[in-house]
């Protein structure tokens, strides 16, 4: 229990340092308005890494929570209608964090059940980010009957910087959980279904020299496809850093690299980036429900396909 006591101790100081920051700057009249709105952007970090941390450790109840986050917004709503007035940078870093300021009072509201009230910080979100992927999530998991569906309607796609943290987040832990806890076969499927298009066109696997792993995460499938299909050249996709790095290093039964190459990008950018009539092969494992529309992914497909 000492690591969470000083984690906590340790943000909750940065906070109060913080807030005399802002309360120094703000009585002075000749601070430089993008340094104070620097160290708005601070307090509200600070008080976020409180609430969750109190949240988390169990040392702060949901109201105490709220009340924090509060305080922090108080600063910040006289702020959010005056973008012009400050440095672009300066602006979208504070923009950041009044973002996932309303993301967590969102959190905390729906932990206690309010449920109303968790839709309004999530809806105040998106009008911070349109697409952001942590309050589109959020608002498309509360039940509601109210018909207000206008937003969620709208959405195409999840925006990518959501998608990528999400899954950087859940890099280390990805294969224990989903295969080892809860037996995952996603990749097993789509290799089957690869050879069982290969029996109808009576080719054999050697016919599969350039492939193509969309959204290849930490290697499931590539690790297939090399194990069986060794003269295959794969090359992996896939927008989180940590898959890819977890890729790299991934190996076949033979000692082998699995990927040849493994990009960090969009999977529609990445096959931009082909020749055309290049690929034998693109298979894609639970990618396309984090895309939305994805008539540009199969346009760029039918272009690099042989």
């Amino acid at each position: 229990m000492k690591q969470p006591i000083l984690a906590f101790e340790s943000y909750n100081l940065a906070m109060i340092k913080a807030k005399q920051q802002c309360a120094k700057l703000n009585s002075d009249d000749n601070t430089n308005k993008n340094d104070w709105l620097s160290a708005l952007s601070n307090l509200l970090k600070t008080s976020i890494l409180v609430a969750a941390a109190g949240r988390e450790f169990g040392m702060l109840s949901s109201d105490e929570q709220l009340n924090l986050l509060r305080e922090a917004e108080d600063h910040s709503l006289p702020i959010l209608k005056v973008s012009d007035t400050f440095d672009e940078y300066v602006w979208r870093s504070f923009q950041d964090q009044a973002l996932d300021l309303y993301n967590n009072m969102g959190i905390v509201e729906k932990k206690q059940g309010s449920l109303h009230e968790a839709v309004m910080y999530f809806r105040k979100a998106l009008e911070i980010k349109s697409n952001d992927g942590h309050a589109l999530v959020q608002l498309a998991s509360i039940d509601r009957n109210d018909g207000k569906d206008d937003i969620l309607s709208n959405v195409n796609e999840l925006d990518p910087e959501y998608v990528s943290a999400l899954f950087d987040g859940y890099s280390s832990r990805f294969e224990s959980e989903l295969v080892d806890v809860l037996h995952y076969r996603g990749h097993i499927l789509v290799y089957d279904a690869l050879k069982s298009a290969l029996q109808k066109l009576e080719k054999s696997t050697s016919s599969i020299q350039q492939v193509v792993d969309l959204g290849c995460g930490t290697g499931l499938l590539g690790e297939l496809i090399a194990n069986d299909m060794p003269s295959a050249i794969v090359s992996g996709v896939d927008l989180s850093r940590r898959m890819v790095d977890i890729s790299r290093q991934r190996r076949s039964r033979n000692g082998d690299d699995v990927y040849a190459s493994v990009a960090v990008s969009d999977a529609a950018e990445y096959l931009s980036t082909r020749n055309e009539r290049s690929v034998d092969c693109i298979l894609a494992s639970d990618v396309f429900i984090y895309v939305g529309d994805i008539e540009k992914i199969l346009g760029e497909s039918a272009r690099v396909l042989v």
